[in-house]
């Protein structure tokens, strides 16, 4: 099954429908890393933000599928700001798109310290909450959570193509070889001519940008499949302040 957001029944505050990733297994690979693959830049990639005062992200995962003649669309945007200095603290803003790209629902969240709110997108009310109850909540929906599902167990397919300025930042492309189409079509439920690329930083080793999709043959069980992953301002970030 695709893993497209769906509804969360347990959105913490009840504030309307949260599109949330289906949870899902990372593929592995046997396949030694050999000089050149993404296998040793991609697993450092998944804890490299870390290393970093602050970020920006944004994620969107989108998907097509045909199920007897009816089609059935879903585009999520995930985006916000990581903090780590002088407070931990961040922004997440889950956003549902329709056919046009507009915002038809979502849920914003604020975390500084040991408070946070949230409120649905277009409300001026904040509802204020301990972190602690929403921060395990937050944690699903961190850029890196989404590259390692998608990309780092399937390292080993992905080939260096030379550096390149990527957001802003000094990067090595990557780019993924014929089998990644048949493994990430297993992941999404999606067979088809799969595109794939990814670019690390050059200096601190973090994820810049990733993407692959694939659009599938037209037809009565046709679909498509996008995942892109973007993370700008390293270092630059912020800062993060409490909701008037």
């Amino acid at each position: 099954a695709s893993p497209t957001p769906t509804p969360d029944s347990g959105n913490p505050g009840g504030q309307g429908d949260t599109p949330t990733p289906t949870p899902t297994l990372a593929i592995g690979t046997d396949d030694t890393i050999v000089p050149g693959d993404g296998g040793e830049a991609f697993s450092a990639a998944t804890t490299a933000l870390d290393a970093l005062d602050s970020y920006a992200f944004r994620v969107q995962l989108k998907t097509t599928t045909t199920d007897n003649g009816t089609v059935t669309t879903s585009d999520a945007i995930y985006s916000g700001v990581v903090v780590k200095q002088p407070t931990a603290a961040r922004t997440l803003v889950i956003s549902e798109l329709d056919a046009d790209g507009n915002v038809t629902s979502g849920t914003e969240y604020v975390v500084i310290g040991a408070d946070a709110w949230l409120r649905d997108v277009g409300s001026e009310d904040w509802l204020s909450m301990p972190a602690a109850q929403i921060g395990g909540f937050l944690e699903a929906f961190r850029p890196e959570q989404m590259f390692g599902t998608y990309f780092a167990g399937i390292a080993g397919s992905f080939a260096s193509a030379g550096s390149e300025s990527k957001n802003g930042v000094d990067t090595t492309h990557y780019k993924g070889d014929e089998s990644v189409g048949a493994l990430l079509g297993t992941l999404a439920g999606v067979a088809g001519d799969w595109h794939s690329d990814v670019w690390i930083a050059n200096d601190g080793g973090f994820l810049v940008h990733s993407e692959a999709g694939v659009e599938a043959a037209a037809g009565t069980e046709g679909g498509s499949f996008l995942i892109v992953v973007d993370i700008t301002d390293p270092n630059s970030a912020g800062p993060i302040e409490p909701p008037a």
